[in-house]
């Protein structure tokens, strides 16, 4: 949820920023999630690269295929990437998960600073009025 209203008196412009305050909330804890989420794709990413690497079925740096060609530590390295894809994958989307939570805590951020302001002009403009009262 965002800012969709317009605060017209002092108590709505409270409101408004109360309601902000607390989509932050729920948007830190989102990001608080996002980073353990990231931190675990990336390590069993990680895990996973380890394991291709040192399996039986990883071609050997310096040994020679059947056709001839040496294992160079490029193709060791090629072959494991190709059996850790979808931990990669995984990791990426946690990755870009966690980048939106941040933007959407950052726009949330904006959106408080600018709500403080009119909050400022809106208080201002009833100052002495005698349209509101505290």
């Amino acid at each position: 949820m965002t800012m969709t209203r317009e605060p017209d008196t002092p108590p709505s412009a409270e409101a408004t920023l109360q309601d902000l305050s607390d989509q932050m909330d729920v948007a830190r804890q989102g990001l608080r999630e996002a980073r353990n989420a990231e931190v675990a794709a990336e390590l069993a990413y990680k895990s996973a690269l380890r394991a291709a690497v040192l399996s039986e079925e990883c071609p050997k740096v310096g040994t020679y295929t059947e056709e001839g060609k040496r294992i160079t530590v490029k193709d060791r390295d090629a072959w494991a990437e190709s059996r850790v894809e979808d931990e990669e994958l995984v990791w990426r989307i946690a990755k870009a998960t966690r980048q939106a939570a941040t933007d959407q805590l950052n726009i949330l951020k904006a959106q408080a600073s600018v709500g403080q302001s009119i909050s400022s002009s809106v208080r201002e403009s009833y100052r002495g009025t005698g349209r509101w009262q505290p």
